[in-house]
């Protein structure tokens, strides 16, 4: 097949070329010698304690060697990586934590010597690298990792998001050889051969549920354990836990959570803000601007989704509202140069420019974000927003988080700040930048599933925007009554004054909680009030940071620590000039003369290269003596563990695959870290090959240039042509489709069955859905056809139902369908499954209305 990254007559010039490949009549089973991965701990309120242990091993028949086992595996960006066990047979290490380049050179030594040792390294922040030298056959070799996390409050759950697989991410080519550009899997399979297995124990939960895998739950005293379903599971997707959380009715809840570290004076906390479930407020008015991602590795259900969700996005708008819409890969191409007034006239522009966009590329979130940034602000008091759909699946997060700081500094000096929020479409998605952006642009993040098993994510998206696009309390700021109080970055604090501490919490949405942890000096065993109020100084509700109570077992410490890691990660990273270096360190709460000598006060050397090399050192220095300090892995520390008893060296390495995340393309499936550059095409992000089997001759792909594109850019193929019903759906894999209901309604249920595969054929079994559209009739002399932008009832819905007829894998509102005449889907229907249509009018709306009608599927 056609390769790209090893052929140098793969150039994106529109040629077709033939290439030798290799072929073999039976493909051989990949040697792998990681049996599973087992998630085990409990989870008290919103705090995780969690233990992932990797299980090695493999029999005399499987291989005969001993060997090195490399596996890239992911953990939660937010995480804080406090200790390592390695247990070799019956003799257990707990590892070290040393500075990342001893850890390894320790590690060498003892796999030279032929001893047995693992070293586990921090690629980025969400990823890490686990090396075991000496894993000798019929010997199992145990892992443990322990680390903390935090569980996100959305909507009335709690959500812990658990990361299996790591997906591919763009590489910019000025990114290339910095650390976090090595946050890729090491290879990609369908089925890796190795799987997960969860057993957690959820103290005080409440209907646990998970929306990506079928959960078994056992009650006790203790609380809720909850496993899997089967036992054990393919690692192709995050795995969600949700659970019910606590809510005021009215005004927002503070919760308030510490520790007292016991090694130092200082009492860590933990503050949350949940929105009410009625709220009071009024929606605020709005400037919107929306980024939409047409990156490569959006292709297909997650693109057609981010479209649709822009579509319907822009259609709700009022026209008091104002909005800015771009499409971004290795280009941003805007609607219109400036933000536009939300009339029918410019929204109905604005679909019909995004339905035209359909070009592709590389995923430069950094230059759509800095692009968007800097549009001119409208005019008058409104709540600004900037809007991104995207996977994420790129490597520069420094950069684009130094943005979104930037940003916040802009509205210091001169107001109207924009918050950033984030949804991310992914099975894997890239968590930890999103909801790093997303906290630092004030805003919110959100994440859906793009696996074709689990919900439709366009249903899902419809439910995020609803809740999204009305903002309930915009700028609020939480008031810590004492003067010393300290945050875990540098990128939340507002002001100091002599009694109080100020720090700003961004606007409060429906179904989105607020966090921040700090740390107060525990000296005196006096309590501390916090306070949560608007920007205009109205109090909504506090609560007391009380030493004898709200105490938590779990480790605050611990993610103080890890947030202040991450910021200083930033800074190593971000390229920041020297004063704001000092700024952001000084607000940290470092001595920045200290640390950065000179550097500081003076001007910088005279070439550039000898400043950022002296700030890095600097920087460097700071960090590994901070993570050492809080016991954590870093990107400059590592966790090492060696036998001291003689062994067998190495005689083979083996990698060990991730499997490919569930919804993505079979062109990432292969070895190698991706080389995701510009250079290869935004259509070509695969792997270097597995293997190299007998040949054969086979034409390779041929491409064509984008008319819209720069030189050198290239799409795989044209969209489908359109069917005669209505436009092709964005990303829609096939041409198919079938009536599934033809005529009018009649009689008065709130639930009328339009389609049943057990009475009706026109859909063929084992297919995957991918769009719905509706089609008005001839209405001859009955009703006149409704306006389709006053249906009032926004539950009047098509209901899709898939196997489980008691809840529905898809919702689609009428008013929708009749404004945009169809939208996509992505839904898988197993062979056997039944599939089920229903129209839910509870306000007999159609009826009345008398509306003839069509509906068809697509797969």
């Amino acid at each position: 097949m056609f390769h790209p990254a090893i052929y140098e007559n793969s150039r994106p010039d529109g040629i077709g070329v033939l290439e030798i490949v290799q072929k073999k009549e039976k493909a051989e089973r990949q040697f792998v010698p990681l049996k599973r991965s087992e998630l085990r701990g409990e989870v008290v309120g919103p705090l995780a304690d969690l233990r992932l242990r990797q299980v090695f091993g493999y029999s005399q028949t499987q291989s005969n060697r001993t060997i090195e086992a490399r596996y890239r595996f992911p953990l939660p960006g937010d995480a804080a990586v406090t200790h390592v066990t390695v247990r070799f047979g019956e003799v257990e290490i707990v590892a070290t934590l040393a500075a990342r380049e001893n850890a390894e050179a320790e590690y060498e030594k003892a796999k030279q010597e032929g001893r047995q040792a693992a070293l586990a390294t921090r690629e980025a922040a969400d990823v890490f690298t686990l090396q075991v030298a000496g894993i000798q056959p019929e010997q199992e070799v145990m892992v443990e990792t322990r680390y903390v996390q935090l569980a996100r409050q959305e909507g009335g759950d709690w959500v812990l998001r658990i990361p299996l697989t790591t997906a591919p991410r763009y590489i910019r080519s000025d990114e290339r050889g910095s650390r976090s550009a090595n946050g890729q899997p090491l290879a990609l399979l369908r089925d890796p051969g190795h799987r997960f297995l969860l057993d957690l124990q959820l103290h005080g939960a409440q209907q646990v549920t998970s929306p990506t895998h079928a959960l078994a739950l056992t009650a006790s005293e203790q609380g809720t354990q909850v496993q899997l379903q089967g036992g054990e599971v393919l690692p192709d997707r995050d795995c969600v836990l949700q659970w019910q959380a606590q809510q005021a009715e009215r005004q927002p809840l503070l919760t308030l959570f510490h520790q007292r570290a016991a090694t130092e004076a200082n009492l860590y906390f933990l503050a949350q803000v949940a929105p009410p479930r009625a709220p009071q407020r009024q929606p605020l008015l709005r400037e919107i601007i929306l980024l939409v991602d047409h990156s490569g590795s959006m292709t297909g259900p997650k693109w057609a989704a981010a479209d649709w969700a822009v579509e319907r996005f822009l259609v709700d708008l009022q026209e008091q509202d104002h909005f800015a819409l771009a499409t971004f890969h290795y280009e941003t191409h805007w609607f219109a140069p400036t933000i536009q007034k939300a009339t029918p006239t410019k929204t109905a522009d604005a679909i019909a420019w995004l339905k035209q966009n359909t070009d592709s590329g590389g995923t430069e979130l950094g230059v759509a974000l800095e692009s968007a940034l800097h549009l001119p602000h409208t005019q008058g008091d409104a709540a600004r927003h900037l809007l991104i759909l995207t996977d994420a699946a790129v490597t520069d997060a420094d950069r684009i988080l130094r943005l979104a700081d930037e940003e916040r500094q802009r509205a210091t000096r001169h107001g109207q700040r924009r918050r950033i929020s984030v949804i991310c479409i992914d099975a894997a998605p890239n968590a930890f930048l999103a909801q790093e952006l997303a906290e630092r642009g004030g805003g919110v993040a959100k994440f859906l599933t793009s696996d074709p098993e689990q919900e439709d994510i366009t249903t899902a998206l419809d439910e995020v925007l609803a809740a999204w696009m009305e903002p309930l309390y915009a700028n609020l700021q939480l008031t810590i009554q004492h003067p010393q109080a300290e945050m875990s970055d540098q990128h939340t604090l507002l002001a100091h004054t002599d009694k109080s501490t100020v720090v700003d919490l961004g606007d409060l949405t429906g179904g989105q909680a607020r966090w921040l942890i700090g740390r107060v000096p525990a000296a005196t065993q006096e309590t501390v009030t916090v306070e949560l109020g608007s920007a205009d100084a109205v109090p909504l509700t506090w609560e007391m940071l009380d030493p004898a109570r709200n105490a938590t077992t779990a480790n605050l410490r611990a993610l103080f620590g890890a947030r202040r890691v991450h910021g200083l990660e930033y800074l190593i990273n971000a390229n920041l000039p020297p004063a704001q270096v000092a700024e952001q360190l000084t607000r940290l709460g470092y001595d920045a003369a200290a640390i950065l000598g000179k550097q500081a006060e003076s001007a910088p050397p005279v070439y550039a290269e000898t400043a950022r090399t002296q700030m890095a050192t600097a920087l460097r220095t700071l960090l590994t003596a901070e993570a050492l300090y809080y016991g954590l892995a870093s990107s400059e520390t590592a966790f090492v563990a060696t036998r001291m008893e003689a062994g067998q060296r190495v005689q083979e390495e083996v990698t060990v695959a991730n499997a490919l995340p569930a919804g993505w393309s079979e062109q990432f499936l292969g070895g190698g870290p991706p080389m995701m550059t510009r250079s290869m095409g935004p259509a070509i992000m695969a792997a270097m090959p597995m293997s190299a089997p007998a040949p054969t001759m086979q034409l390779a792909s041929i491409f064509r240039r984008s008319k819209s594109s720069p030189e050198g850019q290239v799409q795989a193929s044209a969209l489908p042509a359109a069917g005669p019903a209505t436009r092709q759906l964005p990303g829609q894999t096939g041409n198919h489709s079938a009536v599934v209901f033809q005529g009018e309604l009649h009689g008065a249920a709130h639930e009328m069955l339009l389609y049943s595969s057990t009475k009706q054929s026109s859909v063929p079994e084992g297919i995957t859905i991918t769009g719905i559209a509706l089609r008005l009739l001839n209405q001859e002399e009955r009703a006149p056809v409704p306006d389709r932008n006053t249906v009032p009832d926004r539950n009047l819905a098509v209901h899709l139902f898939i196997g489980d007829l008691a809840s529905p894998r898809a919702r689609v509102r009428l008013q929708d369908l009749l404004r945009q005449g169809q939208r996509p889907l992505n839904l898988r229907c197993e062979a056997g499954q039944q599939i089920q249509i229903q129209l839910v009018d509870p306000a007999g709306w159609v009826q009345d209305h008398a509306l003839r009608f069509e509906l068809l599927l697509f797969w």
